[in-house]
């Protein structure tokens, strides 16, 4: 057999049993070809050890084979914060999957935006995934006006916000928050939100108004950052409230920021769920590991990543739908309310 650098499609399609085009069908990752065709193109491909001529693919379909993952958030939140680093986990897995590269680009806020728009006009990549973007004057608008495909993990507000978004239904995950607090006999309760020039922040404080509004209370309301400083300030700051009985239980609106929370209360002898009872949101690993078991809404990452994926492949194919994906909101209890 000849080296793997002149393996070419035709090799592939005649070990396959299958035409070239088929073959290359099968490579580029298209949908439509039979499942037996694919097998067989596949098993081709690893026993010969074809290796794609990505040069070559890029002149034919003018495509770079990368995208890029925007997350205009400070550095130090970007490799701290669970909820992103698992989002950027499962947008690779699904890229790596479609033999597309992934490269990450750190959104400015000072520069609202224009540094990453920039960098995704020089022509390097295809699209662009956006992750955890702020309602700052400009940035999603810097970013749309590149002219690429564009998704967003999180429902950007804007003039003119694009369609193509995917994101938690975070006024039902206030709800249910909510919801679940008042079933429990809280009658005082108080919420920890995240940064209120954010959607889904606000969007939970929204849904978490929204059900104790009809029961006649109005909660306590600390805005956090969604980082592990702002919950265990936002815990310290509640926790002689708690301890007169003022606040008896706490919807905080990531799991960072409850966990810190938990620290902060502990460190005073408060005692979750007998002293306070406490909500949180992300249901992230952490979450399960508590002392005790944080009770917490889903963000499943792995739903949003492969969904945002999914919707900018469709996008760049010119098969999408023109639909946004609103991923439903479910309450995962534990002991910790």
């Amino acid at each position: 057999m000849r080296s793997s650098e002149r393996i070419t499609l035709e090799d592939v399609a005649r070990a396959a049993g299958v035409s070239r085009a088929t073959a290359s069908r099968v490579v580029r990752g298209d949908t439509g070809v039979t499942e037996k065709k694919t097998k067989a193109v596949r098993a081709a491909v690893a026993s010969l050890g074809y290796i794609p001529n990505s040069a070559a693919r890029a002149l034919v379909s003018r495509r770079t084979g990368t995208v890029a993952v925007v997350i205009p958030e400070p550095d130090q939140l970007i490799f701290s914060d669970p909820f992103l680093t698992r989002t950027v986990q499962e947008i690779s897995h699904h890229l790596d999957a479609a033999d597309i590269q992934l490269v990450m680009v750190f959104g400015d806020q000072a520069g609202h935006g224009r540094r990453a728009a920039k960098y995704l006009r020089n022509g390097s990549v295809d699209g662009a995934i956006v992750i955890s973007h702020h309602r700052f004057s400009g940035q999603v608008e810097a970013i749309m006006g590149v002219q690429l495909p564009v998704v967003f993990i999180g429902r950007p507000l804007a003039h003119n916000s694009p369609a193509s978004w995917v994101d938690l239904d975070n006024v039902s995950a206030g709800r249910l928050a909510a919801e679940h607090l008042l079933d429990r006999g809280v009658q005082r309760p108080a919420i920890i939100t995240g940064p209120l020039d954010m959607v889904a922040a606000h969007d939970r404080l929204r849904g978490f108004r929204e059900v104790l509004g009809r029961a006649g209370i109005d909660p306590v309301l600390r805005e956090g950052a969604f980082t592990v400083e702002s919950g265990r300030a936002a815990g310290e700051a509640l926790a002689p409230r708690i301890e007169s009985g003022e606040i008896d239980g706490v919807f905080a609106c990531s799991d960072q920021m409850a966990l810190a929370a938990l620290a902060a209360w502990r460190e005073r002898g408060l005692q979750v769920p007998d002293d306070v009872k406490l909500v949180s949101c992300d249901n992230g690993p952490d979450a399960a590991l508590a002392d005790p078991p944080l009770t917490s809404v889903d963000n499943p990452t792995d739903v949003l990543g492969r969904a945002a994926t999914d919707m900018l492949r469709a996008i760049l194919d010119e098969t999408w739908d023109g639909q946004p994906v609103l991923v439903p909101a479910r309450l995962v209890v534990r002991q910790s309310c």
